[in-house]
């Protein structure tokens, strides 16, 4: 199994080539103007998140939140954007599904990403609120 990934990790920039210029031959002008875009949002993702990463670990400090899905969000983030810089039709599909994965959230909610019984509730205390009617009875003495 390692060495099919060290296998696939290696054969990845030849692919990345060969990608490049069949669909450069194919579409052209419009390729090229793809890749340069996908570079440029790949580059102010991480630029973004470098001045994001410390504002959201504080807010989590004093929140008293899971710090470690914060930093894994944001390491998530970060080789997405890197993944985008790269030139490539298949680094770019990489770093979009490694996008979509919704660590985050989950992990904003106090869930673990990790856990497969995760509660997701709208309203942040539900369980510490009783919700009732009160009504005091005269007693007869």
């Amino acid at each position: 199994m390692r060495l099919i990934f060290i296998l696939l990790l290696i054969s990845l920039p030849f692919f990345e080539i060969w990608g490049l210029f069949k669909l450069g031959g194919i579409y052209g002008w419009w390729f090229f103007l793809y890749i340069v875009i996908m570079g440029i949002l790949g580059w102010q993702l991480i630029q973004d998140e470098k001045t994001l990463v410390l504002t959201r670990i504080m807010t989590m400090m004093t929140q008293g939140g899971n710090l470690f899905g914060v930093l894994l969000g944001s390491a998530k983030n970060l080789l997405a954007g890197v993944l985008f810089l790269f030139p490539g039709v298949i680094t770019d599909l990489f770093g979009f599904i490694l996008l979509m994965i919704p660590i985050q959230n989950s992990i904003n909610k106090g869930a673990s990403p990790f856990s497969e019984n995760q509660e997701n509730t709208s309203e942040p205390n539900k369980g510490d609120v009783i919700e009732g009617e009160y009504r005091r009875e005269e007693e007869d003495k």
